[in-house]
């Protein structure tokens, strides 16, 4: 096998070669041999021929991300893109480091990871792919011994041979819990450990330039998902998927937060904190007690009724019975039960649960993730003891109690057995009792080692509830230092107040002066406390609430209902609670000189939590505008007031605004509907359930007017009122979630502006927009549906006027906007480099927020490895902070503009006159890619068409470019873009448009990612598949006239950037290609082949399997599907 995998390489390359050097002769001889010797071959040799190739094709990418890696690490001088490199430019170009400062704590960048309808990889191959990986990683390192270093590379054998017996094809079609599932395992794999490396890259960045770390509650970039919310034409995604899609995600949050907690309350073994985490401790503490006994009596009513019962059955006397119902003696003493909190159709580890919500939906053996197990303690958990030292675990959780052999205090008004402070003590310090005078004291069951009486302060609130529930003193609860410092981070205030949290540097600097300005003996009369671990009290607890939400989870994911009020513990709703406990401890340790501790697991913990919140991933929703109108056109034909969607736009708008003005419910509750007005009305009640906890943006893909939105806003309204009578609680106004319009095609980014100066000009929607979500405006542009509508270059220059439009518009209003940007792997969705697409934006529209999606085989690229995680995040923020500061140049002559519009005039003409105006191009379309037999692949969730017509327009634009980039032709990232630029040039424009490569960011940045896409044409395989899977001629005559186009387009945009050859100013992409294309030749080749035998026997099913190996292999060489 290996000898023959070689000589067809051989000849690939030589092929390759000869054709490059302009000998098309010898090339074409070489590359007909090969097409025979490789079409002649059984399918049993074919198929290990591909997966050999598909594999090679697949390891060489892990090592060239691996060696992109090592090259920087080995860099002595930062990287260009880096937050050091990037700063020190900032500086030296005169912004202020107060101004940087800001810019950088106050930036907010969310990469929005989607699935893939042509997502190819399984996840386990994905994991293997990681796992060799992390095995390169540990063999670079200079002083493994000869033993170690042959150990890796026998356990990298083990790894390839595995991967190699693989069977790598999904056998079943994904479902989007599947798919949510993959997504998160990206944030176990490399996001949770990314996260807080390179905050602290920054942080030490930002300190060294500006002389300031980070915020501790900064968040520069977060995360988003669309697994299990988008569903614009897929019927799989219903309102119950997104409810157990968002269960998962907080499922996955508490477990990965608990195995960080563990390992903190092992580290955390200090005796000495402040007064604000000693009164948590304190109360924690109590509370357990008071719940302890409870429990106590509980249990021994509860034995007494039985023997009571046992006693009257076996005859036994009326007093006797009586006697035992009644209470036990004073000297009758029960232990608290050890048994875990049992559940009515609990999961128990080894068995099988299965979710509600139908096929797809079960988790085997008990495993949520297939990773972890639900109930068992995760290896990381394991290997820290929960028993620690002086502590003891009541019965199904962690709530730290003493055990035997504490000293019971010699003063039963304070814990620590040391009499109360005097009056003169520091202000930080409780000087005596807590409760309020006249109140009795606390008294307990008797405990060996604990006090008969707690000091319990009166206004202090139930540990790390919401601060709407109880308002404590920040300077109280959240961990402020002595002196009434408040502390950064009190967990009371939200998003808004993260961005203004001030500069951690500062506190600290105060804490240390504080520290050394109090004499030693009076420092640890304040905050010693012998004999006890008040951190790991504190962390007790918060784990205690970490199971409690990891289980409401599993009851959700299990289809059971969750344990609620004294029954149920509490359980984590927002990060927010999270953090208070965190940030009190973080600041305790700072006061207690244990800074430096602080600064270590405990503060990427908290760097996490602000991150990643509790549900890792807010899930944006997505709907077609469609959707909408024919669920109010049903509500208004029911309530006999006309038909919604026969009523103009100034009807609607008119209509709509009238009722979100109103009070009323709409909607009657016993009102008949069709199943998909139903679902469209259960996934707005699941919205308002869910709430901004869970959830980011409510997404309108093919948004039409400004009623589309507003329809939106009457909907969820709705919803929120019926949910909030059905929890006999008041509407909340500025509950709901943000609407952002989609604008895809090239006449909907016409209509954009248009859309936008209705909406904000409307009286109801501006006041909703300011009190609901401060005057924040979101609006997400299509790359994908506008390139399929208008071609590459047609669509690029309508986004770039809409998003200038948009920004005036915004500002003229008084309202912040923030562009969603829906781009794609390949150039043809808007994808590319992501420093050069950022730089290349309208001035103005990057405005220190910044969303984007991240797609497919995408995300495992950029994020599955975490030290490419690391420089994909960097490139982010330091892409987002320069067009913020140094926006790029607008164009810098009017002229250019002039040549902009009739370039992309005619490149629109050009390719609508192929793709949408030839009545043959469909035929030809279906016939030269694999695109029909794409849609019979267990490939993703999603369908590849919206509808059931076959044309260009119901296709998705994903399958759209994945069919092309199958067969090396490519054809959407660059058809009509030749013909413009040779109609420009004819009429003298040359030197113009060589100016505008040169000075303009967004021109040149169009023009090298075509170049790019170019360079991974091929013709010659293109022209293979028209030779054997095209019949007709007139097919076979389009064929040849679209391989004629590229060529000019290759040497216009030659003529242009005034290279030689194609990514002349890039040779390692260059060289990069020529290594990989003699293993992506053949595999086409192959494809083709089978492609003509499967379409003889379309139910072969050896044949379906070769073709989706083949299709895997030909995405790992193109490096993107779609």
């Amino acid at each position: 096998m290996f000898k023959k995998i070689e000589r067809i390489r051989t000849l690939a390359q030589c092929s390759a070669q000869l054709q490059l050097k302009g000998d098309s002769i010898a090339s074409n001889m070489i590359a007909h041999r090969l097409a025979e010797t490789l079409m002649s071959l059984d399918i049993e040799e074919a198929v290990p021929l591909t997966r050999a190739c598909g594999h090679y094709l697949n390891l060489s990418g892990i090592a060239e991300l691996h060696h992109g890696v090592r090259r920087d690490r080995a860099t002595r001088e930062p990287a260009g893109h880096s937050s050091d490199s990037v700063f020190a430019r900032l500086i030296a170009e005169g912004v202020p480091p107060d101004e940087l400062y800001r810019a950088v704590s106050e930036q907010e960048v969310e990469i929005v990871l989607t699935a893939h309808p042509t997502q190819v990889n399984r996840r386990t191959l994905q994991y293997k792919h990681t796992r060799i990986a992390a095995l390169l990683q540990q063999h670079d390192r200079s002083d493994l011994t000869t033993e170690e270093r042959r150990g890796i590379v026998q356990e990298l054998q083990r790894e390839v041979a595995a991967l190699w017996q693989t069977d790598e094809l999904r056998r079943q079609k994904p479902t989007p819990l599947d798919e949510a599932r993959g997504g998160l395992h990206i944030v176990e794999q490399s996001l949770w450990a990314a996260v807080p490396q390179y905050m602290r890259r920054l942080s030490a960045a930002l300190k060294k330039h500006t002389g300031h770390d980070l915020p501790l509650q900064a968040t520069p970039f977060r995360f988003g998902s669309w697994m299990g919310g988008d569903r614009d034409g897929n019927p799989n995604v219903t309102a119950k998927v997104t409810q157990h899609v968002t269960a998962l995600a907080r499922w996955m949050a508490a477990d990965l937060y608990l195995r960080e907690i563990d390992t903190l309350r092992f580290e955390l073994s200090m005796s000495q904190c402040s007064a604000a985490v000693w009164k948590m401790a304190r109360r924690i503490i109590a509370e357990g007690h008071t719940r302890k006994a409870g429990a106590v009596r509980a249990q021994a009513a509860a034995a007494n009724r039985q023997g009571a019962a046992d006693a009257a059955s076996h005859g036994g006397s009326a007093a006797a019975a009586a006697y035992a119902a009644g209470e036990p003696p004073a000297s009758f003493r029960l232990l608290a039960p050890k048994a875990s909190r049992a559940r009515k159709g609990a999961s128990t580890d080894g068995g099988v649960g299965v979710l509600a919500g139908g096929e797809g939906a079960a988790f085997p053996g008990g495993m949520i993730l297939g990773t972890q197990p639900v109930s068992a303690h995760t290896a990381a958990e394991v290997s820290v003891p929960h028993d620690l030292p002086g502590q003891v675990r009541r019965g199904g959780g962690s709530d730290l109690e003493f055990d035997d052999e504490e000293p019971t205090p010699a003063y039963p008004g304070a814990l620590d057995g040391r009499p109360p402070a005097p009056a003169a003590a520091s202000a930080g310090t409780p000087a005596g009792p807590l409760r309020p005078a006249g109140a009795g004291p606390l008294t307990l069951a008797a405990e060996p080692g604990t006090p008969n009486t707690l000091p319990l302060p009166s206004a202090m609130p139930t540990p790390f509830k919401p601060a709407s529930e109880t308002a404590p003193p920040a300077a109280e609860v959240a961990g402020a230092g002595v002196d009434g410092h408040s502390a950064e981070g009190s967990g009371e205030g939200g998003e808004g107040d993260r961005a203004n949290a001030s500069d951690p540097t500062l506190m600290r600097k105060s804490l240390m002066a504080q520290r050394t300005g109090t004499s030693p003996v009076m420092f640890a009369r304040q905050h010693e406390h012998p004999g006890f671990h008040p951190y790991r009290i504190v962390l007790g607890h918060v784990r205690d609430r970490l199971a409690a939400t990891r289980r409401r989870m599993e009851d959700l994911l299990s289809g059971r209902e969750p344990v609620n009020g004294e029954e149920g513990a509490a359980w984590y709703e927002s990060e927010d609670e999270l953090a208070e406990p965190l940030m009190a401890c973080y600041w305790s340790m700072w006061e207690c000189g244990g800074g430096v501790i602080a600064d270590g697991r405990l503060l990427d913990l908290i760097r996490r939590v602000y991150t990643f919140g509790m549900c890792l991933m807010k899930l944006d929703l997505r709907q077609e505008s469609t959707r909408h109108r024919e669920a109010l056109d049903a509500v208004t034909r029911y309530l006999g007031i006309g038909a919604y969607d026969e009523w103009s736009e100034d009807e609607k708008i008119e209509w709509l605004t009238k009722e979100l003005q109103g009070r009323r419910p709409l909607i009657p509750a016993d009102m008949p509907m069709t199943e998909e007005v139903r679902e469209v009305l259960d996934t707005f009640k699941v919205a308002a359930q869910l709430g901004r906890g869970s959830l980011g943006a409510y997404v309108i893909s093919m948004t039409k007017g400004a009623s589309d939105v507003m329809a939106v806003e009457l909907l969820q309204r709705e919803a929120r009122m019926q949910v909030s009578a059905d929890n006999s609680k008041p509407l909340d106004e500025n509950s709901a979630l943000r609407v952002v319009p989609l604008f895809e095609t090239l006449e909907d980014l016409d209509a954009a502006e248009e859309i936008m100066t209705r909406l904000l000009t409307n009286p109801w929607y501006r006041a909703h927009l300011a009190s609901a979500h401060g005057d924040h405006q979101e609006c997400m542009l299509g790359y994908s549906d506008s390139g399929k509508d208008a071609g590459r270059l047609a669509a690029n220059w309508a986004l770039y006027k809409c998003q200038e439009r948009l920004v005036a518009i915004c500002k003229a209003h008084g309202a912040r906007l923030t562009l969603f940007h829906g781009r794609g792997g390949t150039v043809g969705r808007g994808g590319g480099p992501t420093h050069l697409a950022i730089q290349s934006q309208p001035p103005g529209s990057v405005e220190g927020s910044f969303r984007i999606t991240e797609q497919g085989e995408m995300v495992q690229a950029k994020f599955g490895i975490s030290g490419v995680a690391l420089t994909t995040l960097e490139t982010y923020t330091t892409a987002v902070l320069l067009a913020t500061l140094r926006p790029p140049s607008p164009p810098r002559r009017e002229e250019w503009r002039s040549v902009m519009e009739m370039l992309s005039r005619s490149s629109c003409e050009s390719y609508r006159a192929v793709v949408h105006n030839n009545p043959g191009f469909i035929q030809y379309f279906k016939q030269a890619t694999p695109e029909e037999e794409l849609g019979n692949l267990n490939i993703g969730s999603r369908p590849a068409r919206r509808r059931a017509d076959p044309t260009i327009a119901t296709l998705r634009a994903i399958p759209w470019i994945f069919a092309w980039t199958q067969t090396r032709l490519i054809l959407p990232s660059w058809l009509g873009i030749g013909n413009a630029l040779m109609a420009a040039m004819e009429k003298g424009h040359l030197p113009t448009l060589q100016a505008m490569y040169r000075e303009w960011p967004f021109f040149s940045s169009t023009v090298d990612l075509i170049e790019m896409i170019l360079a991974k044409t091929d013709a010659r395989i293109a022209a293979l598949y028209d030779e054997v899977l095209v019949a007709d001629p007139e097919s076979k005559r389009l064929g040849q006239e679209l391989r004629d186009r590229l060529q000019r387009c290759k040497n216009a945009v030659l003529k242009v950037t005034g290279h030689e050859v194609l990514l002349a100013s890039n040779p390692t992409l260059r060289k990069l290609l020529g290594m990989r294309n003699p293993y992506v030749d053949p595999i086409n080749i192959l494809q083709v082949e089978i492609l003509r035998r499967l379409r003889e026997d379309p139910n072969n099913q050896r044949l379906r399997d070769a073709l989706l190996i083949s299709i895997n292999g030909i995405a790992a060489g193109m490096r993107n599907t779609g």
